[in-house]
């Protein structure tokens, strides 16, 4: 935590550890399970700091008769005028067993935040928001709830693609039946490099991102990147441009062709 770096927890938290945030408002994630799905969450919120000016984190621990509780102060300078801060930003109370971490309850200061950082911390626009609960909801493989999030009659639109994939789909319940069917041959673990771009839009937001992926068959593993162009109204996505990488996304089609026909690829 001091460091402002995710990656050397993944080693501390246990597979199917819980992560909740009691004092989320209506609308934010209050509860997520998974190592993988608690790493995501924790990277991005890393990316988001160092956004904000975060330079460093004071943390005070107290053991537990079940764990520990962890007090954090920030300090650094607002990203939006160079003001420094310095203010009590969390506190945490965390659960271990068997050597890692089962149960993480964290307690954000949200309004400390908002007084100490000003312009710097303002709000999430609302497709910025619409895009983080589709990222949590995409890495937990929660496809229902991904589909549920795109309008009734959504429009996407897929500027680079391959043979034989629509480069526009049309509609909620067509994306849903693609979602289910992709993720009956592949699972998500995780995402990283996480940038969200705000726009002088608050309804569209541009955001890049990688998916690590496993393919359920052989457990192979691959990363596709991605940058989407999203305008959400009333809470869903109407709109989304989606761009990825073509050249790898034949070259994982041309391999998973050869495995079921058992020839090699030319």
């Amino acid at each position: 935590m001091e460091s402002i770096d995710a990656s050397p927890m993944a080693e501390l938290f246990a597979e199917d550890a819980v992560y909740e945030f009691p004092f989320n408002p209506v609308g934010m994630p209050q509860r997520i399970e998974g190592r993988d799905a608690i790493m995501t969450t924790l990277t991005a919120g890393g990316v988001r700091a160092r956004q904000l000016g975060l330079a460093k984190v004071q943390v005070t621990t107290h053991l537990t008769d079940s764990g520990f509780v962890v007090e954090l102060i920030a300090e650094g300078r607002s990203a939006d005028d160079g003001t420094p801060y310095r203010f009590p930003s969390s506190v945490g109370v965390l659960t271990v067993a068997d050597g890692q971490i089962t149960h993480y309850r964290d307690y954000p200061n949200y309004a400390g935040a908002a007084e100490v950082m000003g312009s710097g911390a303002k709000p999430r626009s609302d497709a910025h928001q619409v895009f983080d609960k589709f990222l949590t909801a995409s890495v937990e493989n929660r496809w229902d709830d991904v589909a549920d999030l795109y309008a009734e009659d959504v429009v996407i639109e897929l500027p680079f693609t391959i043979p034989g994939v629509p480069r526009v789909t049309r509609g909620r319940e067509e994306l849903r039946a693609r979602f289910k069917a992709v993720g009956e041959a592949r699972r998500l673990t995780k995402a990283e490099n996480v940038v969200v771009h705000e726009t002088t839009d608050p309804t569209v937001i541009v955001a890049e991102f990688d998916l690590h992926n496993e393919v359920l068959s052989d457990g192979s593993t691959f990363i596709s990147s991605y940058v989407m162009v999203l305008t959400t109204r009333d809470g869903h996505i109407v709109h989304s441009r989606d761009y990825t990488d073509t050249a790898a996304a034949i070259d994982r089609t041309a391999a998973f062709r050869a495995s079921l026909s058992g020839s090699p690829t030319d």
